[in-house]
């Protein structure tokens, strides 16, 4: 196998990145905000998590093959993260319309750059430390996409019966070069459920992250979604031109708001799945960034000075002040300069209910 500078020198013959990195990131608010989301965060490291996910990839294919996708607010300060890549390689949606509106647009504008090149959409937002491994595995997967007429998704082990993934299940049958056929995307289950899809070995985590024959892509999405693929030709094809921007003003105009996982992913007729050999965290929500974080006694984990009294498993974001805990479990603590989270992990999920308050209470400073 080539080594990484090689391969992406010729990277002619290898794939484009897609980076979707249009979120919000409400999970991890007070942290994350508006213009200063969590892809922009250093979550997992010194890095923000965008500059970890570019880094990744990088050297498998080059800047000038990677694109983000981002928001009209964040352009500039994407730039100012990604000062490698050229300009138009950042694009910005003028409004969210999720991730079908995303992805096709994505596609088509790594068209441009290469039309025959197999294209990896990726989230801008994930903790993934294996960089060596997940550059190898996508680089197969590249090579498989480029030949055959198929959609991959590498797929997590699960290590747990987590209610908080999706879930992707294969067929029984063995491996083709370490390749599953893949039998359908599953949305997030129960309890039960989950412990059951563990035990089958049969069902891996969903990582979103997919690799794209383009041709199937384009076959796929103009069978599921016409209407989003006719509002976005025009815009792709002023791509690189002085007309884009006010062309992919007009496409995102009144273009359905569809997810890539409902509108597309969970109607295809079949699929294929690569197992992770990388260690991966999805960063959803405060209590997946604990697992991650520095221990801080008791099972306490998190940046704090803390003085823990009768108090355990708790996750902690506290600088410049000390934290007194005292015969407490299980909370999530977020301090920032304006604003102060107190919650239970197991509602970590629910950390959209206080935006959706802000929202109706016009607190824009606070989003």
């Amino acid at each position: 196998m080539a080594s990484a500078g090689d391969t992406a020198s010729n990277s002619a013959e290898r794939g484009i990145c897609v980076i979707m990195a249009g979120g919000r990131g409400t999970r991890f608010w007070p942290l994350s905000r508006a213009d200063q989301p969590k892809q922009l965060q250093a979550l997992a490291s010194k890095r923000s998590l965008l500059r970890e996910t570019f880094a990744r990839i990088e050297p498998l294919v080059g800047a000038d093959r990677v694109l983000v996708i981002t928001s009209g607010s964040l352009a500039d300060a994407t730039r100012a993260e990604l000062p490698e890549l050229p300009p138009q390689n950042v694009v910005t949606e003028p409004v969210g319309r999720n991730t079908a509106p995303c992805a096709v647009l994505g596609v088509g504008v790594a068209g441009r750059i290469d039309a025959t090149a197999p294209v990896a959409l990726l989230p801008a937002d994930h903790f993934i430390p294996d960089e060596d491994i997940f550059r190898r595995q996508l680089e197969a997967a590249f090579v498989r996409a480029r030949d055959h007429e198929t959609v991959l998704t590498l797929g997590i082990p699960p290590t747990r019966p987590e209610t908080g993934y999706g879930y992707l299940e294969v067929a029984d049958d063995g491996s083709d070069s370490g390749f599953r056929d893949g039998v359908r995307f599953v949305e997030k289950p129960d309890a039960a459920t989950a412990e059951k899809y563990v035990r089958s070995e049969r069902f891996y985590w969903n990582s979103g992250i997919f690799v794209w024959n383009p041709d199937w892509f384009a076959a796929m999405a103009e069978a599921h979604i016409p209407e989003i693929v006719a509002r976005m030709a025009p815009a792709v094809a002023a791509f690189g031109t002085d007309v884009f921007a006010p062309a992919l003003e007009e496409a995102y105009t009144d273009c359905p708001a569809d997810s890539i996982d409902f509108a597309v992913m969970e109607k295809l007729p079949g699929f294929s799945v690569q197992a992770a050999e990388f260690r991966w965290s999805d960063l959803g929500s405060w209590d997946s960034w604990g697992e991650l974080a520095d221990t801080l006694g008791n099972g306490n984990r998190g940046h704090a000075d803390v003085i823990s009294v009768d108090s355990r498993d708790n996750v902690l974001l506290v600088r410049d002040r000390l934290v007194a805990l005292l015969g407490v479990r299980d909370l999530i603590v977020v301090d920032t300069p304006d604003a102060l989270l107190v919650c239970r992990k197991a509602d970590a999920q629910r950390i959209k209910e206080i935006i959706t308050e802000l929202e109706d209470g016009g607190r824009q400073d606070l989003l």
